[in-house]
């Protein structure tokens, strides 16, 4: 007998149809994009705000650079003196040191000398409150070599001088005006020709030194007029500390005279500029530093004091240049350029302001957003890329040493 067997279809063992095939895919499809959209849009922040966080960094080592250099500003000694002399001529700087057979280029310690060839304070007359500091809208191209003026985006630069911060104690008093200074020891490690200013809060005086030692003393030989003689203005003889009481006065101290400039630039190959800093340090100049770089722009702006306080009444001037009104720290004015400075000598604080850009381009995603610096609109440099990331930072420095006598 023959069996018969019978086969039914079980739908649920059937294939998927063309029409459940394509939404399958359109699903998976959506899935997908749905992804990856949330895989760039991570992506996007996570550089943005790795961007973010190196424009922070940078801006941070610039700031500190400059303001850590710039409170020194005018610093010669003690905070109420105001000038150093030298002899009758108050505050001129040794002419041995001054590359004067070669004026356009920043060399010694009196650059400014380059670019105000004609005003003679600045000239035979380096380190006093007028030219403590000093800025510029622009580069100042004549402190430099011809040809060798750097490529810059056209923003602020800024000068200033003053005494280092490294002093070294005098230990012996001065027997006539002629003799050297006897110090404690070499510790920076002077040599050569240095420019020097020594103070003991009284008096301070600019001069060329050179350090010896010999059988365990260390002593500085100085030319204290800067022309042919050695001794100090009015044969002021310097000293270390003496007994507190009648006449008595603080230890003299030594330290290195030197100036910073801080400019932007583009070096060559590079896609955006950088913070460049030429010091000299009291005995050689440097050689051009970038401080850091992605720093696309730099503006300064000047709290000017144009009044002052009145030394009988106690309170602010009411006539600038009165014989009563005495200098404080306070800015009355700010200045936006440096154009618009009537006197350096009254700059008591100055406002620094970097536009820093992003060293990856197409980090910006919102460039229909104007930019500002400093509370004004910003423009990005012809060529630069509206595309990079690009966040203001600022800092306010007061320069306590720099505030003018009058």
């Amino acid at each position: 007998m023959k069996a018969t067997v019978n086969f039914r279809l079980d739908r649920t063992q059937l294939g998927m149809t063309l029409i459940e095939l394509l939404i399958s895919l359109a699903l998976g499809l959506a899935v997908l994009i749905g992804l990856s959209s949330v895989y760039v849009a991570v992506k996007n922040a996570f550089r943005f705000q790795e961007g973010s966080g190196r424009l922070q960094e940078d801006a941070n080592f610039a700031l500190d650079s400059i303001s850590r250099e710039l409170r020194m500003a005018g610093f010669a000694g003690c905070s109420g003196i105001k000038t150093v002399t030298v002899a009758s001529v108050t505050t001129r700087y040794p002419g041995s040191v001054l590359a004067s057979s070669n004026p356009d280029t920043i060399s010694g310690p009196n650059p400014l000398a380059s670019v105000e060839t004609g005003n003679g304070e600045v000239i035979v007359q380096p380190f006093t409150p007028l030219n403590f500091i000093r800025g510029f809208d622009g580069l100042p191209s004549a402190m430099f070599a011809t040809g060798s003026v750097p490529v810059s985006s056209g923003s602020d630069s800024l000068f200033f001088a003053g005494g280092s911060a490294s002093t070294v104690g005098v230990t012996v008093a001065m027997p006539a005006a002629a003799s050297p200074l006897t110090i404690s020891s070499n510790v920076y490690g002077w040599s050569g020709a240095n420019t020097m200013i020594v103070s003991d809060c009284v008096s301070s005086s600019l001069f060329e030194g050179t350090v010896a030692t010999s059988g365990g003393v260390t002593t500085i030989a100085h030319d204290g007029t800067g022309n042919a003689t050695s001794s100090f203005t009015d044969s002021y003889l310097f000293g270390p500390a003496v007994a507190s009481g009648v006449g008595a006065r603080a230890g003299a101290i030594v330290m290195l005279a030197q100036w910073n400039l801080f400019y932007v630039a583009t070096r060559s190959g590079a896609t955006t500029p950088s913070l460049y800093r030429v010091t000299f340090n009291g005995n050689a100049r440097s050689n051009a530093e970038e401080v850091v770089s992605n720093v696309e722009s730099m503006q300064l702006h000047y709290g000017e004091n144009t009044l002052g306080t009145d030394s009988s009444l106690g309170t602010s001037c009411t006539l600038p240049g009165a014989t009563t009104c005495m200098p404080n720290l306070v800015a009355d004015e700010w200045r936006t350029t440096a154009a618009s400075v009537t006197d350096w000598s009254r700059v008591v604080a100055v406002r620094v302001g970097l536009m820093m850009v992003s060293a990856e381009d197409n980090l910006n995603f919102d460039v229909s957003t104007t930019p500002t610096l400093l509370g004004q609109s910003y423009a990005v440099p012809t060529g630069a890329s509206t595309k990079r990331l690009r966040k203001e930072f600022s800092t306010t420095v007061v320069l306590r040493n720099s505030v003018a006598a009058r």
